[in-house]
């Protein structure tokens, strides 16, 4: 192979690479806000009103992640999303008297599209050695919400607690997604 065959079979390999990635990207540009804004109004429908309590909430991993790249903010959103459902995926659920068919959607929505994707545009970028300070907190923020929620034997009242605190994740996780929009737009532009 010569020295121009090699410069376009590079060229090509880039270009592939750099489709792909935008591909699979893509749909963080045009659904994943409108699928996040869905699932709040499932998150109110399943259970009605969602009273507002104080319960503990990660500020500061979501400001740190706020000024991050948007490969560490999509990696963010997957890994919130992930521990989201996992909060919801628990059998005391059953309990509590939420409009089931509007969980089960919510749960489909978060798993289905929302972390799928996610996870298809993480994929393209760069492996990573283990998980970044603030994914960190975020694992130790769920962490403590399901200690609270065995620790109270997942009665209704912890359980409208926690439905609480993922109205505000999904609301932070809608400006962060609002940010890596405008990232991945200006690349490409």
């Amino acid at each position: 192979m010569d020295i121009k065959q090699s410069w376009i079979c590079l060229y090509f390999l880039l270009f592939f690479i750099v489709q792909e990635r935008s591909e699979a990207c893509n749909w963080m540009i045009s659904q994943y806000r409108a699928k996040n804004n869905f699932c709040v109004s499932l998150l109110k429908e399943m259970g009605g009103e969602i009273v507002q309590v104080n319960r503990p909430f990660p500020h500061k991993a979501y400001s740190e992640i706020d000024k991050a790249k948007a490969e560490d903010q999509v990696r963010f959103l997957a890994q919130a999303t992930e521990q989201i459902i996992s909060v919801f995926n628990v059998s005391h659920v059953d309990e509590v008297k939420w409009d089931r068919s509007a969980l089960d959607e919510f749960l489909n929505i978060l798993n289905t599209r929302q972390l799928t994707e996610l996870t298809k545009c993480t994929s393209t970028y760069a492996e990573r050695a283990g998980h970044s300070p603030t994914e960190r907190k975020l694992r130790k923020h769920f962490k403590k919400l399901k200690k609270f929620l065995n620790e109270a034997n997942y009665s209704a009242d912890s359980l409208e607690r926690i439905r609480n605190v993922v109205q505000h994740h999904l609301w932070r996780m809608d400006i962060i997604a609002a940010n890596v929009k405008q990232k991945l737009l200006k690349r490409t532009n």
